[in-house]
């Protein structure tokens, strides 16, 4: 089943650049291709990104291929996030924004990288989550196993990248260090990549509103709890 949902995803890329559209796999299936793409759990259901222009006209390309959307929750959050139901399950669409325990802008991370997200991206929107569980610190796990630690964008984690976002966000940064000790403990294989993540964006250099934001600290909540979606 996780080797068709794999496959169905990379379907779906293919049938929206058909349509002159961009959209690019998150998610389990996506850390999966990047990865080498056998299947390290099984997946429930396809997470995607697109350009906020493009998202209006997906529905019409994903209809081609089987998707019906989600009338209710398409007209309340279409601006954000789009729900799809197809042939293999629900497609969760982020429209140029992945916004959980964090918000991480994706619109000008699309065209870097096909049929997925840039490797960062797929490890920060695991690496965002607060309360980090089995299955984020597995994805997040084989993400490091896989992918060395680098400078710019490539086939590796970007601490430039990654450095920057944290630069001017104490909040993020917090949340990082927090899951990337937690995936130190949780996925030994995985521990010492993670670590070195921690020890550079430690290092990193901090604007000015990180240091403000970083004397309120833990005082007051620097995460967003998100909605769960049906």
């Amino acid at each position: 089943m996780s080797s068709e949902l794999i496959a169905e995803g990379v379907s779906l890329v293919a049938a929206a650049a058909n349509s002159g559209l961009v959209l690019r796999l998150l998610g389990g299936a996506a850390i999966v291709l990047h990865s080498g793409g056998q299947p390290h759990r099984e997946l429930g259901d396809l997470d995607a990104a697109t350009r906020r222009s493009d998202a209006r006209a997906l529905a019409g390309a994903l209809a081609t291929v089987g998707y019906k959307p989600e009338p209710r929750f398409n007209a309340l959050h279409g601006d954000r996030r789009l729900i799809f139901h197809g042939p293999h399950g629900k497609l969760d669409v982020f429209v140029e924004v992945f916004e959980m325990c964090h918000r991480i802008e994706l619109g000008p991370r699309l065209p870097l990288d096909s049929p997925t997200l840039p490797v960062s991206d797929l490890l920060l929107t695991k690496l965002q989550v607060v309360e980090l569980n089995a299955k984020d610190a597995e994805d997040a796990a084989l993400l490091l196993r896989t992918h060395e630690l680098g400078l710019g964008q490539g086939d590796h984690v970007d601490l430039d990248y990654i450095s920057q976002l944290v630069a001017d966000d104490w909040g993020l940064w917090r949340t990082l260090m927090g899951t990337l000790a937690q995936l130190e403990e949780l996925q030994p294989s995985a521990a010492e990549r993670a670590r070195a993540l921690r020890t550079a964006l430690d290092e990193a250099p901090k604007g000015r509103r990180f240091r403000i934001r970083a004397k309120v600290g833990e005082r007051k909540r620097w995460y967003e709890l998100p909605d769960e979606v049906g």
